[in-house]
């Protein structure tokens, strides 16, 4: 697998960092970021110094343009992507009453019309070659659909991908191409406030955080040769978590803290 192209949106940070790393173990990758250019350029570096080969590629992935020139670039540079893995996604917490118009589209845009725009743009290429893998970022509960009061946009926007990539797999399945979701529960990505962290750990029946590693470890399985006939699939990488029956009164513990970082 060494002379594939894999790109990785939002691939300079948190989760995926630990994807471009270690797809850049077996090929080359094209790590795109939005704004953050330091880490971004730090990462590859730290590629290159490991001897991979990876470059950066700025593009915001949540509009059709966007994506389109961000895949013209990287098939400029390499000839093609063979693998794609839709990490974006902005996360916050939020009741329906008061999420605003402007907040529902970021969020849909983000984490659903990301994935469907970078879909569409490395299908050419992918059908051509008669072979192509995709891995879209899920989240673990949305293998059915459910409420997910305090969540609806996210929820709403996440299980639109499990759909996308159902539909994908079928509709591209004989022509060489496998569209899977990978979904983490709750994962330590690096950035999180103490108190945060501690109110995610203890709703966890495994008693602990997942790493971004065992992420991008699932990531690279599905985009390997071993994963040839895995298609259609929604890998929870999560210890076991879930939200059903999920309580809400304690939400109001951290709804300030992710609301600041989305911001």
């Amino acid at each position: 697998m060494g002379d594939l192209v894999a790109l990785v949106t939002g691939g300079s940070r948190g989760i995926g960092r630990a994807i471009s790393r270690k797809l850049a173990e077996t090929m080359t990758v094209a790590v795109n970021y939005r704004s953050d250019q330091a880490s971004a350029a730090e990462l590859v570096e730290a590629i290159t110094a490991d001897g991979g080969t990876a470059s950066a590629f700025p593009a915001d992935v949540r509009s059709s343009a966007g994506i389109g020139a961000l895949v013209h670039q990287i098939e400029d540079a390499y000839g093609r992507i063979d693998v794609l893995v839709n990490n974006v996604g902005e996360f916050s917490l939020s009741a329906v009453a008061s999420t605003s118009d402007q907040h529902w589209h970021d969020v849909l845009d983000s984490n659903l019309g990301s994935a469907f725009y970078a879909c569409k743009a490395v299908l050419p290429g992918m059908r051509r070659r008669g072979f192509g893998r995709i891995v879209n970022i899920g989240l673990s509960p949305v293998h059915q659909v459910r409420a997910a009061p305090n969540l609806a946009p996210y929820a709403i926007a996440k299980t639109g991908v499990v759909i996308l990539t159902r539909s994908l797999a079928v509709e591209e399945a004989a022509r060489g191409i496998t569209v899977n979701c990978l979904s983490p529960g709750l994962i330590d990505n690096g950035f999180l406030p103490p108190e945060q962290e501690r109110w995610m750990r203890k709703r966890v029946p495994s008693g602990r955080l997942g790493r971004p590693s065992e992420v991008a470890d699932a990531v690279e399985f599905l985009v390997s040769d071993r994963a040839s006939y895995v298609s259609g699939a929604n890998l929870a990488v999560s210890g076991a978590w879930d939200w059903e029956d999920r309580p809400t009164d304690h939400d109001a513990e951290v709804t300030d803290l992710f609301e600041e970082r989305a911001s």
